[in-house]
């Protein structure tokens, strides 16, 4: 999961390409089947019913359970609390006895007779009067009458205990002109209804489904069929401008990946919204698709986000889709065990997003390294000596706070270990060729034993990539940076001054009156922010030309901090109240100005990097095989 929230402007950090399957309606399949159905043509206080055609129950009592937590979350959810009415049936009709054990559960007496259940679901986007963890909206269900709805399945569909493995069939009435878009098979289609099948409860709750009228684009790229799904509420940006600003994107991720996908069809599921006070954004990955939940803007503005967060998202389709624990390849969605390889699933895959940008001409080496001291900066104001491996274990309780380290450090110290098995192999392997040989050692259906990774990373390496584990991430002690840096000729400095292109030296706010981003702090203001004529609680309406609400603004500070150069003409809008207290629109306007500012965490090339230096700078980012 890629999770990106806004705090005052800065940023902390699944289609389908369908194929006909028969569905047997023998009567012991039946028997061995679930059989969801869902009316999406009729919402009622802004909940759907579910109904569930059970299969054969052989035990007295029997548990029905919805999600606590799902694979690629790493909080408590509780999906159960957005159930309501939920009864049980046998075959003449009548009603049978149902204790609610707890917030996801209920037993339900005499299932031998069990015929069918009832319940309905209110959506996890807006309902603010259900007390508990909010959930991360890609997580998460939109019910949104005629325009769409936003299909997580484990929010909607849940498991007997003891028979997750029992195969899925789910049906769904849908509005004219709707479409389904997901990864999931259709085992038949109509303008009316769609009816998907699923192999066990794994597969199902693995494959969401965002139903809209259709906005939909599929890329052919190494051998897999890509659709790109969007829903747009005001039509800003469309699914063919999406699906052309990734196209690149994903045939570097092909390269990366050995020049062929490990899939035959993957959906991007995108749905962007124009809520005003958005706070966070960002995606949830599924083995052969991804949910994202982006501020509304053109496919422009949207460009490096979508490009950022689909990279990381894409690349789990290697972990934990063909490498994963024990605890992972069969979760438990009710009493979960955590692995402790987070530096594994998350970090790796974090460092890949980045990593193949730069090698395959995506982003220059200063937005690069720019990236890496993001990192390193958020990185130090976490627990650093907290063992990464005893953060992942305790990462829903006790370490829940540690959590975002893992796109962090957990990056780094995906940094650290590509270097070092560069340096060690002559340039020759690296973690790119450590996550395909462990692909091919495990797959998707073998589970390797938590405590049993490092030692087969080491075997399939070198005995210091074993010390490695042991030191910097099963132990205490910081990440070399310093020293692998050296190793590609790049040099890191604690803190150093640096010319960098200013706004003005003010800090920013935000007004939750207006919805606007304010000047919050002038105390600081430099020669520039005088010469603009800045003044605590202006408001700021445009920057250059561009709108600048709090959807877009980091956007457009990126693009004023890696665009302009120095005598450039910047513009401002802003708000501001006059002598009778009433707003008027005003104009500001400066030559740009490069500044000193005192950093921390700056990386630079070396000036004069040595000849070792230079080539394992060339092997560490060279595209050659």
């Amino acid at each position: 999961m890629k999770k990106i929230a806004y705090m005052l402007l800065t940023m902390a950090v699944m289609t389908a390409c369908t194929r006909k399957a028969s569905v047997s309606t023998s009567s012991t399949q039946k028997d061995n089947l679930y059989q969801f159905s869902v009316d999406l043509t009729k919402v009622e206080n802004d909940k759907l019913e579910v109904t569930l055609i059970a299969p054969k129950i052989s035990t007295e009592e029997i548990t029905y359970f919805l999600p606590k937590i799902v694979p690629g979350t790493y909080a408590n959810y509780d999906f159960g609390r957005y159930v309501s009415d939920f009864k049980a049936y046998n075959a003449k009709g009548e009603l049978l006895s149902v204790d609610k054990a707890d917030v996801n559960s209920w037993t339900i007496k005499n299932a031998q007779s069990l015929n069918k259940i009832t319940y309905k679901v209110d959506d996890t986007w807006d309902s603010p009067e259900i007390k508990g963890e909010k959930i991360f909206e890609p997580a998460g269900s939109d019910i949104d009458v005629n325009k769409k709805y936003a299909v997580n399945t484990f929010c909607f569909f849940g498991y007997f205990d003891g028979m997750k493995k029992v195969p899925y069939q789910v049906s769904f009435t849908k509005p004219s002109g709707f479409y389904g878009a997901t990864s999931m098979n259709f085992a038949s289609t109509s303008a009316t209804k769609d009816v998907f099948q699923a192999d066990n409860y794994m597969d199902l709750s693995d494959a969401p489904i965002l139903y809209t009228q259709p906005d939909t684009t599929v890329l052919k790229i190494g051998g897999a069929d890509i659709l790109v799904s969007v829903f747009s509420p005001n039509k800003e940006a469309n699914s063919k401008e999406i699906a052309a600003n990734i196209n690149s994107l994903l045939n570097a991720q092909k390269e990366y990946l050995g020049g062929k996908l490990p899939i035959q069809k993957y959906a991007f599921l995108i749905v962007l919204s124009d809520n005003p006070n958005l706070m966070s954004y960002g995606a949830l990955e599924h083995s052969y698709s991804s949910f994202y939940y982006l501020p509304e803007a053109t496919s422009k503005e949207l460009s490096q986000t979508v490009k950022d967060v689909a990279s990381h998202e894409f690349f789990h389709i290697l972990t934990p889709l063909s490498i994963h624990s024990e605890e992972i390849g069969d979760f438990d969605y009710n009493k979960p065990k955590m692995s402790k390889h987070l530096w594994l699933y998350e970090g790796l895959t974090e460092y890949a997003a980045g990593h193949m940008q730069i090698k395959y001409g995506l982003i220059e080496m200063p937005q690069y390294l720019d990236m890496l001291r993001q990192k390193m900066t958020t990185m130090k104001m976490m627990n650093d000596k907290l063992p990464f491996t005893e953060m992942s274990l305790g990462v829903l309780d006790k370490y829940k706070n540690q959590y975002m380290n893992v796109y962090n450090k957990g990056a780094l110290i995906g940094l650290c270990l590509d270097i070092k098995l560069r340096q060690l192999s002559g340039g020759k392997y690296g973690t790119q060729n450590l996550m395909r040989d462990l692909a091919k050692t495990y797959g998707k259906s073998q589970s390797f034993k938590d405590n049993e990774l490092f030692d087969k990373i080491t075997s399939l390496t070198y005995p210091e990539i074993g010390d490695f584990f042991a030191k910097y991430v099963d132990g205490p002690e910081p990440l070399p940076l310093s020293e692998t840096l050296q190793l590609v000729g790049v040099e890191y400095l604690p803190e150093a001054t640096i010319k960098k292109i200013s706004l003005g030296g003010i800090s920013l706010g935000f007004n939750a009156t207006t919805k606007r981003i304010k000047i919050g702090n002038v105390s600081k203001i430099n020669e520039f922010g005088k010469k603009m004529g800045y003044q605590l609680n202006d408001e700021i309406v445009s920057l250059n030309g561009q709108p600048f609400d709090i959807q877009k603004a980091q956007h457009i500070l990126d693009e004023y901090n890696n665009n302009t150069k120095e005598g450039d003409m910047v513009t401002m809008e802003v708000a501001r109240k006059n002598s009778e207290g009433k707003e008027e629109i005003i104009k500001l306007s400066s030559p740009a100005m490069v500044v000193d500012v005192t950093e921390k965490n700056v990386l630079k090339l070396v000036d004069t990097p040595t000849e070792t230096q230079l080539k394992v700078r060339k092997d560490w980012l060279s595209t050659e095989k």
